[in-house]
């Protein structure tokens, strides 16, 4: 039932004419929103917003799940005919008791008040008709990465040298991984259930050791009665850090040897050297060196120190650039942005 604030609120604009309902299909069923009413502007005012849920399947669904993404500064204040939950601005809608069975091309709706005013939702719609092998896609894996693994590869092993990096992309209905002891650590994740986008998640290995990288699917249908049947899926992923053998040997570059070659062999240690305003350097081809650590630069205000250990033959290039708070504001900056370049060979 809409409370009597809704109804004010409701009563002090008419619904919002000429606004074209969003939506999108996804697995099974089709959400498309509707603002009914608006008032105020941006996080001083509000919006009414119906939601129809349509069953696409070719069999009956017993239950749906809707979610979508606030704008900024919105929060839901209340809503009806589902049971809505807000997690890190993403919105997800499970339906109630008496709506969630529909027939094929059947529909059902629901609707929310929400504080603050943005554009129509666009929204992803499930429902129990999608098996999780029909669902989407895995995210597209992480660039830069020297190993990339997806759902495909659970229960694979994987070997790492200490320093390179693992890129997991796995579909939408997948947790943040978990990790196994401290020899793996985290540099980047996105996506991943509830958001509805695939995951992707990166890491680094820091130390030797064998350790494991596990996940499993989740719906909200599975939180909130009828629950649905859809099967939960567990993915594992083992992976072994090595070291490689150092040779003792150091080579260290600076701002004289801007556009040098270098060589190395397998083993050498890399100490990139520079002034503080230079940013982190990039390597443009991965596997050939491995990064270690880096320290300073831009904008830290201390000096850039970056050693990187030669894991395999082939060519690289090290890269980076200087940087200065003014290219960062409207006005043009004096200060002209110098680039580093050197071309590294590593033989056995």
């Amino acid at each position: 039932m809409v409370s009597a604030g809704l109804l004010l609120a409701a009563a002090m604009t008419s619904a919002v004419a000429d606004v074209p309902p969003t939506g999108g299909v996804e697995a099974g069923c089709r959400a498309t929103a509707r603002i009914d009413a608006q008032w105020g502007t941006g996080s001083t005012g509000g919006q009414i917003v119906t939601v129809t849920v349509t069953n696409t399947a070719a069999t009956s669904a017993r239950n749906w799940t809707v979610s979508w993404p606030l704008g900024a500064g919105q929060r839901v204040v209340s809503a009806w005919n589902a049971a809505l939950s807000t997690t890190g601005g993403t919105v997800t809608a499970v339906n109630a008791a008496h709506n969630g069975a529909l027939a094929p091309a059947a529909s059902t709706t629901f609707g929310a008040q929400l504080s603050g005013v943005a554009a129509v939702p666009t929204l992803s719609c499930r429902n129990d008709t999608y098996t999780p092998s029909s669902g989407p896609a895995t995210s597209p894996p992480p660039t830069g990465a020297d190993v990339t693994v997806t759902q495909a590869d659970n229960q694979r092993t994987v070997t790492l040298l200490v320093g390179q990096t693992l890129a997991v992309a796995l579909g939408p209905d997948f947790v943040t991984p978990t990790v196994t002891g401290s020899g793996l650590v985290q540099l980047s994740t996105s996506g991943g259930y509830p958001s509805g986008q695939p995951l992707a998640t990166s890491y680094r290995a820091v130390a030797a050791g064998t350790f494991d990288i596990t996940s499993h699917t989740d719906y909200a249908c599975l939180h909130t009665p009828p629950r649905c049947a859809l099967p939960t899926t567990l993915w594992t992923l083992h992976v072994t850090v090595v070291d490689v053998p150092s040779t003792g040997r150091t080579v260290t570059v600076s701002t004289g040897d801007n556009l040098s070659n270098v060589g190395l062999r397998v083993g050498d240690t890399l100490v990139v050297s520079l002034p503080s305003a230079y940013l982190p350097p990039t390597v443009a081809t991965t596997g050939v060196i491995a990064q270690r650590d880096v320290s300073g630069g831009y904008p830290t205000g201390q000096p850039l120190v970056a050693r990187y250990l030669a894991t395999a033959p082939g060519q690289t290039d090290v890269s980076t650039r200087t940087d200065d708070p003014c290219n960062h504001l409207p006005t043009p900056c004096p200060s002209p942005t110098v680039r580093w370049t050197v071309h590294i060979t590593v033989t056995s």
